[in-house]
């Protein structure tokens, strides 16, 4: 049962590189598939709604301190979303929609940043669970079935 807390915890915390630290404390790969899956749920559940509240009390402290008049020209700002990550997120979004974002966003940018980065980008939010957690089922199936080869073919357990 440790065994288990600990491979929820290794979920929540590394998200699909959890699977061979599941397989690693001796757990059935089903087992410990589940258990990665529990793990980054939860890990997607909170780093969803923290970063929708987070973005939504920034948003109501940028109103505040600047108003914007309606017809007036937008200020040059800055965006948070111009890093190189940022723009690789908005250009999966573009190209592939939620569904996309939601299915590729796992592999390309881990668990907790795919996440923060499709709130950010002001995603539909059960949407973007839904979909980020049919990516983390592939990408944590992919990894325990290549796990899985890579110890059978050396003979490690």
């Amino acid at each position: 049962m440790l065994n288990f807390a600990w491979a929820v915890l290794a979920g929540f915390a590394l998200g699909t590189p959890a699977v061979p630290f599941g397989l690693s404390v001796s757990l059935a790969p089903p087992v410990a598939l589940i258990a990665v899956l529990l793990g980054a749920a939860g890990c997607l559940l909170s780093a969803v709604f923290a970063a929708g509240w987070l973005r939504t009390q920034w948003l109501v402290r940028r109103s505040k301190r600047r108003p914007v008049t309606a017809g007036s020209p937008p200020e040059n700002r800055r965006n948070r979303l111009d890093s190189p990550t940022g723009r690789r997120a908005r250009r999966v979004v573009n190209r592939y929609g939620v569904i996309g974002f939601g299915i590729i966003g796992p592999a390309l940018f881990g668990t907790w940043g795919s996440a923060m980065l499709g709130t950010a980008l002001g995603l539909p939010r059960w949407r973007l669970i839904g979909w980020l957690m049919a990516g983390v089922t592939l990408w944590c199936t992919v990894m325990l079935l290549a796990s899985e080869a890579v110890i059978d073919a050396f003979g490690l357990m």
